[in-house]
């Protein structure tokens, strides 16, 4: 099966919860860094985090990432996977896509349920 690294601001709690159905509708596996939970209690375990989600990013096939608000890990991890030649799909809620954004991304969808579509 398919996996699929859910990247995405640490409170996106929603786009978790829908990106995680709409994905597994799709006939794919989410891969959701959150269920490694550090919200409010980052410090002292930096190098946890981040060598997880790598971790995690290595073993999927595709990212798909929130850029609906700015957020440093959701940009670190798509230039991972981009940087890696893993595919990055963007979802931007309808927010302007940063120009960044647009370079590591194979497409950028306003919905969701569009990005969800790409990934296939």
């Amino acid at each position: 099966m398919r996996r699929v690294y859910l990247a995405g601001p640490p409170f996106a709690d929603e786009y978790r919860k829908r990106a995680a159905a709409l994905v597994a509708a799709a006939g794919l596996e989410a891969v959701d860094p959150m269920r490694r939970d550090f919200r409010g209690g980052t410090v002292g375990h930096e190098t946890e985090i981040v060598e997880g989600d790598l971790a995690d990013i290595d073993s999927c096939e595709v990212v798909l990432a929130a850029f609906t608000t700015p957020d440093e890990g959701t940009a670190m991890e798509a230039w991972y996977a981009h940087s890696r030649g893993i595919p990055v799909v963007g979802y931007t809620g309808g927010s302007p896509a940063h120009p960044w954004a647009v370079y590591v991304t194979r497409s950028l969808h306003a919905q969701l349920e569009d990005a969800v579509a790409a990934l296939v």
